[in-house]
């Protein structure tokens, strides 16, 4: 469990046709001692099947259980997510939804598998832009049995659990300051983002490392080389570079706060600041990212 300001958790899911993932995953959750205490669930009009039986069904199960957390149903103003103008809508809709509980302090966990697979691609694209440490979105794993049961509760012989999905390889969800909390749409949260990661990236190598750790950063960046190939080229022993390259990746891994395994660390470098190199030297402008 993490905590979080409030010490209040809020599970945000979209509902397709097998509606009892959502109150199995809410036990889940409960068991894990997460302090949820409100469930969103997101859907299609619920005039037509199967998304007002699968809305009937979680609603009653939550009208059983009057100890469980807070239960809020919002209908997207479409029958499905699958032209351009519902996959706007419903991507609009989620940003806004995910926004507004992390402003509330609200430790947020996602469950994408209900409905349109388009609608699971849409909110991972946004949990990478919106989500923290803190949060979650999660894959609900269960036995053959259980799913075709459709049962809601389960019992201690049930092989379910909840498996985290890791938001990104190389890159974790950015602090809370670097956030695009701002942005009022997805699309301007992703170019603000852009700018983030381009300005932590500038500001990482023009003032975090050295001139001489900058000038092996930059060789190794662009091309594949040894550590022998860039000795001889920067006229320096290999054990000075060895030396010089495990400082870069530990300033890389306490910056971006990544922990790369030992075998794609020359990757990990070649990732994150091929970009900036590609751009060209040029002078921070913003020093929010230093350390």
């Amino acid at each position: 469990m993490v905590d979080n300001e409030l010490g209040q958790a809020v599970l945000i899911a979209t509902l397709g046709a097998e509606p009892q993932i959502i109150p199995i995953t809410v036990q889940l959750l409960l068991r894990q001692q997460t302090p949820l205490t409100q469930v969103v669930v997101l859907h299609t009009t619920a005039d037509r099947e199967p998304i007002q039986s699968a809305l009937q069904h979680v609603q009653a199960t939550f009208a059983q259980r009057p100890t469980w957390p807070v239960f809020t149903a919002m209908s997207l103003p479409c029958t499905d997510v699958l032209t351009q103008e519902e996959l706007d809508l419903f991507s609009a809709t989620f940003f806004t939804v995910v926004k507004e509980w992390i402003g509330r302090g609200y430790q947020v966990h996602l469950l994408l598998a209900g409905g349109r697979k388009s609608m699971s691609m849409i909110g991972m694209s946004i949990a990478q832009m919106l989500l923290g440490a803190e949060d979650r979105v999660w894959y609900l794993f269960s036995d053959e049995e259980l799913r075709q049961s459709g049962r809601a509760s389960i019992t201690t012989d049930d092989d379910v659990r909840l498996i985290p999905i890791p938001l990104s390889v190389l890159a974790p969800a950015p602090a809370r300051f670097g956030r695009p909390f701002g942005a009022e749409t997805p699309a301007a949260a992703r170019r603000q983002l852009i700018e983030v990661d381009q300005e932590r990236r500038r500001y990482f190598v023009e003032q975090e490392l050295t001139p001489a750790e900058r000038a092996i950063a930059q060789h190794l960046a662009g091309e594949v080389l040894t550590v022998d190939e860039l000795a001889e080229r920067l006229h320096k022993s290999p054990k000075t570079i060895t030396n010089q390259l495990n400082i870069i990746y530990s300033k890389l891994e306490n910056y971006f706060g990544l922990q790369p395994d030992k075998g794609v660390k020359r990757e990990f470098l070649r990732r994150v600041l091929s970009p900036y190199f590609a751009r060209g030297a040029f002078q921070p402008t913003d020093t929010r990212f230093g350390r």
